[in-house]
């Protein structure tokens, strides 16, 4: 009786040792993915990123542009003293108003976007932290599994 104890604990052995050592291969390797897919999310937001910083200067660029451009125009136009419609109108503060107003979105955009940066990054970090956490945890219940079988 005591010999095929033994048998049958070696034949469980000879099944869960090589299992055991696979089931280490194939946790190292989804591990390894989940770090390359992280690697590469972490690359496409630094390239969204920088995209996105060269937009921000793009649009700086042109609020700029725009301000210089509208405050060499005349405050007072010939053809306006004859039309009394065109009496009042505010032509020497309306280019302020408008280019406070464009560098006001531009900053409100600005924030908008580092707290999508902010969000985004944290998220990613979060999940990555828990899919490895959850990959440990499915293991480890591989080889508690295996140990209750007797190897």
């Amino acid at each position: 009786m005591a010999e095929t104890t033994k048998k049958v604990a070696s034949k469980v052995k000879d099944v869960t040792e090589p299992a055991k050592e696979f089931s280490g291969l194939v946790k190292e390797n989804y591990l390894n993915g989940l770090d390359f897919t992280f690697s590469i999310f972490e690359q496409n937001m630094k390239v969204l990123n920088s995209q996105v910083d060269h937009y921000f200067d793009l649009e700086k660029e042109f609020v700029t542009n725009l301000s210089e451009f509208y405050k060499d125009f005349p405050t007072e136009l010939p053809f306006t003293k004859d039309l009394p419609f065109a009496k009042d109108l505010p032509l020497d503060g309306g280019i302020k108003k408008v280019t406070e107003q464009l560098e006001r979105y531009t900053s409100y955009r600005k924030e908008q976007i580092a707290s999508a940066r902010s969000i985004t990054e944290k998220f990613a970090k979060d999940a990555h932290t828990m899919a490895q956490e959850n990959v440990e945890k499915v293991f480890s219940y591989w080889t508690d599994y295996f140990n209750s079988l007797g190897a």
